[in-house]
């Protein structure tokens, strides 16, 4: 069975509510972090598999802390409340602030008498005026929006690519270049990244996460060289995904830096004309980085117009490679360039489009905030001419 370990990093989510945490790394040290409003010890999940958890209530002095027992059943409002009564429309109702008795002061008071989420969303609906002559579907809306603070169900999952690219991609889409999940699945297929190759990957801005993608395709097979250009590279999705060291050996760090340097120095070496290559960064390296020595390519970065065609040089003849960037112009000028050049075939600048609906049983929509764009992708296969 799969348990929760310490120094792990685990995603918490509650209804739509997602946050990355790291567990403590020593055994039986408490680690409080908020989830909502709530201040929860979230290591009280170590040794427990992952799976839903209940919030339970302990004293900690003054302030009252949570903590996560595992949990088989839960319990959505909406199943307890089925049978009350509902309005056919809700054209008596007015907004104007005086339907709900429970104040902010009424409601702190529950919660510090220790009373559960879903007793205290029942409170609400008893002390609403206006509950019973909603629509069905506009009771569920307000216990879906009540749940989302008071829920005291918690659901503590192991990482996985699809999970930390929609948690990044929810909390700051520009921090990993507004790089959307549908659209990181496009990019692996369009580079074709399998088992048992040797890929490069230059992540100019998305915290790891193209790199760790490729490393969970290839699973502890093959060979992934993460180039970047100074400083270390971006490792943070990296170290949330919880990787072993098996899955970890295939990836290799290299910097452009060394690696233009390496082949300025023997293409001046007695005007001979020898493999340029990367020199080995460590004593268990794979074999030294060549042109043309390279099975795919993922380029994702802002401005990839002057880089790419450099990396691309790395590509074997008929490997794949995917440039990705959040804005189409740098795309469309690298586009032309290829072409001029007759450095690729299948040359294809293309946008993702996608768009999450709201399922209800009574009304099935798209939602009304939704991304505009999940950025390009220039993809193609490398020919020599």
């Amino acid at each position: 069975m799969d348990l929760v370990q310490n120094d792990e990093f685990v995603i918490v989510q509650r209804k739509s509510q997602v946050s990355l945490h790291q567990l403590p790394k020593k055994q039986g040290k408490k680690w409080t972090v908020k989830i909502g409003r709530d201040k929860v010890d979230i290591s009280s999940v170590v040794g427990k598999p992952h799976g839903t958890f209940k919030l339970v209530r302990e004293k900690d002095g003054k302030n009252s802390v949570f903590t996560l027992e595992p949990s088989d059943e839960v319990v959505e409002m909406k199943d307890k409340m089925k049978d009350l009564n509902s309005g056919e429309n809700n054209k008596e109702i007015w907004d104007d602030g005086t339907s709900q008795q429970l104040k902010k002061e009424d409601i702190e008071e529950l919660r510090g008498q220790g009373l559960t989420g879903s007793e205290i969303v029942t409170q609400l609906v008893e002390n609403s005026k206006t509950f019973q002559i909603k629509t069905e579907f506009s009771q569920e809306k307000y216990l879906n929006k009540k749940e989302e603070k008071y829920s005291e169900w918690v659901d503590i999952l192991k990482p996985n690519i699809r999970h930390l690219a929609k948690h990044f991609h929810s909390q700051d889409p520009m921090q990993i270049l507004n790089l959307r999940p549908d659209t990181l699945a496009m990019i692996m297929s369009l580079a074709n990244i399998k088992s048992n190759g040797k890929f490069g990957v230059f992540d100019g801005g998305c915290q790891g996460l193209v790199t760790a993608a490729i490393l969970d395709r290839i699973q502890g097979h093959g060979t992934v060289w993460n180039l970047f250009l100074k400083g270390t590279p971006q490792k943070r999705v990296i170290q949330a995904m919880n990787f072993t060291p098996e899955q970890l050996k295939p990836l290799k760090n290299c910097n452009l830096y060394k690696l233009k340097e390496t082949l300025a120095k023997e293409e001046n070496a007695d005007g001979d004309e020898v493999p340029a290559k990367m020199i080995k960064l460590d004593e268990d390296a794979a074999p030294p980085l060549e042109f043309g020595s390279l099975d795919g390519m993922v380029i994702v970065c802002r401005r990839p117009t002057t880089i790419a065609k450099e990396l691309v040089r790395l590509l074997a003849p008929s490997g794949n490679f995917a440039i990705f960037s959040p804005y189409s112009e740098p795309l469309s000028e690298t586009y032309i360039q290829f072409r001029e050049c007759n450095l690729a075939v299948n040359l294809q600048l293309t946008e993702t489009w996608f768009r999450t609906h709201q399922v209800l049983p009574l009304r099935t929509h798209p939602e009304v905030n939704m991304s505009g764009s999940g950025g390009y992708i220039l993809s193609g296969i490398k020919v020599v001419s």
